[in-house]
């Protein structure tokens, strides 16, 4: 006679059947990469199977003891000066070239190495916990601050549209009455906060965005070490901590400083809250924390609130995997392994029988989650309607007509970031495109396999399964949603914008897997995985396409979300000059952008089927020197985005009216227009 599921179900070693699915599923998913150019679909199965195959090869050296981490005695204080004096010397260095060179971000990535090596290799009485979290903060902060302070105006795309449309207009009128009918009306945080700091201290709205703001969310990093402290012990909760601020994701939002930055900021609050109440004994504070956090981040940014709600889900069906399967620990207990070092004690000792407060308080908090952020959606005007009603419709939209296996280049609802990143190039070596291409994707890679090792040891090993399973579901789910959904063509959730709350998890569980690699194998083939592992990671994070968005490392690959006083001052020359009757000026993607963001003038990209070497290709088209030396984007046939340079003279032939010129931007009209 056949068992019952739950009858054997419990004699299945958990994290040893999750290792052998995940590695089956790798080897099935590998036939795809002949199917597309994808690169994540090409190296994702890869890292996942060599994750799970280490993993189970590991499972058989588990009755042996845990090996000591291999150490360094060497001076904290001593590593601690080497950083300051060198983010010092990079802080000059900018300030002297006026922009993040090649160089600068080199030794960026070397100083980020330099600190991560000491949280993994510096021996247990020289590493200082103040010391290594100075030197995390000092780091997030001299490598966003010197793109922010040598870039003119703002770095990225929104930036421009929030500060000097919607938060102007709101200090103008002193109350949210210029937001009526926006879909910010009852997400105000970011903007009021900009406010608010710049008459505090009486600087300019965007020196405000930047000391007030950008300060928050690169303090907002603590919060990864808080969290990371109920699941690993102190040094790899550093760890945590230093991967997580130098992603180029966490990069990206402190520099393009936008609500989806301060979005981030009340998530993590999120995450410590609910880590807290998975662990701890709770009170009215921890509830506190965890109901003011959602309040914020709803009021903060939509798609920041709906991946919290994900979050929050992902803990109730933790606790049904955990309490309902009975997978929460192996047959025969936890014999042989090892303790993760978390900072509390765990209130859940047998997640089949007994339940903790906390655990049964997350399903009241993923209810008033959902009922509040739907309430607040339903009543958020978005384009004439709810934003909750067009979101419904967009993704219905997005399912009969874009979605389909393998539809990469489906964008509906898609963010410009996102799009630009689908787009060719049709400029650049195919070998340069390639490196750079490896180079951004490389540092998320790293940070993948960490995190499925470490998703396999938390959920054999933690003291808390409801905590663990927690994590990992919700990794899964945001992958899901970053990296899943876009390959069936659905982009209406933004996809681009998940990686950094994802990166969150993925580092506070990568810790745990790094932590196994370095105790699990011989001193001398862990010591040598780590230091690769560690120097990889910070150079390819700091230098990713994400990170750099004000001056790329590779220019004629990634698009420069940045512009020059003389563009700046181009801008505002023509949309002052421009008639209103003028439906638009073309130019290239992104700095169209900035024209339609800034309130110059809306402006729309060059279509180059149009552009023919001898006639101006619009009525008003306005060029610059970066479209013949950098990486513009331009549309082609079918509304392909590609990226490519043209020459001056394609997009303001001879016979074109010169109507307006800088030393690096032009205006061209056609005769009579």
């Amino acid at each position: 006679m056949n068992r019952h599921p739950t009858t054997w179900l419990p004699d299945t070693r958990f994290d040893v059947a999750v290792a052998a699915v995940g590695l089956v599923l790798a080897l099935g998913l590998l036939p795809l990469a002949v199917l597309t150019s994808s690169l994540y679909v090409r190296t994702v199965p890869v890292v996942i199977g060599a994750a799970c195959g280490l993993y189970l090869f590991s499972v058989r050296r588990e009755g042996s003891a845990e090996r000591r981490q291999p150490t360094l005695d060497a001076s904290g204080v001593a590593a601690a000066e080497l950083t300051g004096i060198a983010l010092i010397g990079i802080a000059t260095w900018a300030a002297l070239a006026g922009t993040r060179t090649l160089g600068i971000l080199v030794a960026s990535g070397a100083v980020g190495a330099f600190v991560l090596l000491q949280t993994v290799f510096l021996a247990d009485d020289a590493l200082d916990r103040r010391l290594v979290l100075a030197q995390v903060l000092a780091h997030a902060f001299v490598v966003r601050f010197t793109g922010l302070f040598t870039t003119p105006g703002f770095v990225g795309v929104d930036s421009w549209e929030h500060v000097t449309q919607y938060a102007a207009a709101v200090q103008a009128a002193d109350s949210l009455g210029p937001l009526a009918g926006a879909k910010y009306l009852f997400a105000p945080f970011h903007h009021l906060i900009t406010v608010v700091g710049s008459d505090l201290l009486g600087v300019s709205l965007r020196l405000s965005l930047y000391l007030v703001v950008g300060s928050t969310v690169a303090l907002s990093v603590l919060l990864v070490y808080g969290t990371a402290r109920y699941f690993v012990d102190a040094r790899w909760a550093l760890f945590a901590t230093g991967a997580f601020a130098m992603t180029d994701q966490a990069i990206r939002w402190g520099m393009h400083i936008i609500p989806t930055s301060l979005g981030l900021v009340f998530f993590l609050g999120v995450v410590f809250a609910v880590a807290r109440l998975l662990h701890a004994e709770t009170g009215a504070a921890d509830w506190a924390l965890l109901a003011g956090s959602i309040v914020a981040v709803t009021l903060t940014h939509q798609v920041s609130a709906f991946v919290s709600l994900v979050f929050v889900g992902s803990a109730v069906v933790a606790q049904i995997v955990v309490g309902h399967v009975g997978w929460a620990t192996p047959a025969g207990g936890l014999t042989g392994s090892v303790s993760l070092g978390a900072e509390s004690g765990d209130p859940i000792t047998d997640g089949a029988s007994r339940t903790s407060p906390g655990v049964v308080g997350l399903h009241w908090a993923f209810a008033f989650h959902l009922l509040f952020t739907g309430a607040v959606w339903a009543i958020t005007p978005w384009g004439g309607e709810p934003f909750l009603t067009r979101m419904v419709g967009l993704l219905a939209l997005t399912l009969r007509t874009s979605a389909g296996f393998l539809n990469l280049a489906g964008s509906g609802g898609g963010d410009a970031a996102a799009t630009a990143a689908t787009a060719g190039s049709a400029t650049a070596s195919p070998l340069m495109t390639r490196l750079a291409t490896y180079v951004d994707a490389v540092g998320f890679l790293v940070l993948l396999f960490a995190a499925v090792l470490g998703g396999l040891v938390l959920v054999r090993r933690h003291r808390s399964p409801q905590a663990s399973h927690t994590l990992v579901v919700a990794i899964g789910a945001m992958l899901f949603f970053s990296l899943g959904l876009p390959l069936f063509g659905i982009r209406t959730f933004l996809p681009g914008r998940w990686f950094a709350f994802a990166y969150v998890l993925m580092a506070v569980v990568g810790a745990a897997g790094l932590r196994y690699l370095g105790t699990q194998f011989s001193a001398r083939a862990a010591a040598a995985a780590l230091v690769v592992l560690l120097l990889v990671f910070p150079f390819a994070m700091v230098a990713g396409e994400k990170a750099t968005l004000d001056d790329p490392t590779f220019d004629e690959q990634w698009s420069q979300y940045a512009y020059s006083e003389s563009e700046i001052a181009a801008m505002g020359t023509i949309g002052e000059t421009t008639p209103a009757s003028v439906d638009a000026v073309f130019t290239d993607h992104p700095w169209r952008t900035a024209f339609k963001s800034s309130g110059a003038h809306f402006s729309d990209t060059i279509n180059l089927t149009r552009v023919d070497g001898t006639d101006p290709p619009y009525d008003r088209v306005v060029y610059r020197d970066y479209q013949s030396t950098g990486a513009p984007m331009f549309t082609a046939a079918g509304g392909a985005v590609v990226t490519r340079q043209v020459d001056h003279d394609q997009i303001c032939p001879a016979g074109s009216n010169r109507v307006y010129e800088n030393q690096d931007a032009e205006l061209c009209t056609r005769p009579g227009a």
